[in-house]
């Protein structure tokens, strides 16, 4: 997986109405922590950093005067209604090193169950994995030209890169094909009848 260049500057001041000053003027307050290093504040570009998220990066390179730091992203807060990104915690990284991390999964190819009618289900979008830092790959892919109707793919059955384990549960269907269900036609009779009402049976007379 590639590093995407992020250029963040350190923190120095401190405090919940600080960060709201920040917030407002396109910065992001982060973290950046691990390998039994001095934890770092930062600041990045609220802009830079969610285009970033939107392409799938979960590797960056930060950037701040001559120095850098390799790390993968590892959380990030956002505010109620999941839309201004409030805070990111950045783990730093050796390449060497393995990790657990989650990846999409990305499918290829037009399932022979859906050309028949069936419905595709696509029931996990992202799988966690567990690699080398450095081969951490930007997605899982999946062919499902062979998915027929009534058949699926579960985790057990993902062909993956080398080096790379998952760590999600084998038994997870990841993608399926089903049948359409089926509705069915009243006749005319039947609609006009409309729907049964069930009574209380009347005593009989002596």
């Amino acid at each position: 997986m590639e590093t995407h260049a992020l250029q963040v500057e350190i923190k120095k001041e401190f405090g919940s109405r600080v960060a709201r000053r920040y917030r407002r003027s396109g910065l992001v307050p982060a973290i950046l922590y691990g390998h039994k290093q001095e934890s770092l504040m930062l600041l990045l570009s609220k802009k830079e950093f969610a285009k970033a998220l939107d392409s799938g990066v979960k590797m960056v390179n930060l950037q701040w005067d001559s120095s850098g730091e390799i790390a993968i992203i590892k959380e990030v807060q956002f505010d109620t209604f999941g839309k201004e990104i409030l805070h990111a915690d950045f783990v730093r990284m050796d390449m060497s090193e393995t990790v657990a991390t989650n990846v999409p999964i990305e499918l290829y190819g037009t399932s022979r169950g859906v050309q028949e009618g069936g419905i595709l289900d696509h029931a996990m979008k992202e799988v966690e994995i567990e690699c080398l830092a450095g081969e951490i790959p930007e997605s899982i892919r999946i062919n499902i030209e062979n998915l027929t109707i009534g058949k699926s793919v579960h985790v057990k059955d993902v062909e993956l890169p080398s080096g790379v384990k998952i760590l999600d549960n084998p038994d997870i269907i990841v993608v399926s094909v089903h049948f359409v269900a089926e509705e069915k036609e009243l006749s005319e009779e039947e609609l006009a009848a409309g729907p049964e009402v069930i009574t209380s049976r009347k005593p009989e007379e002596e």
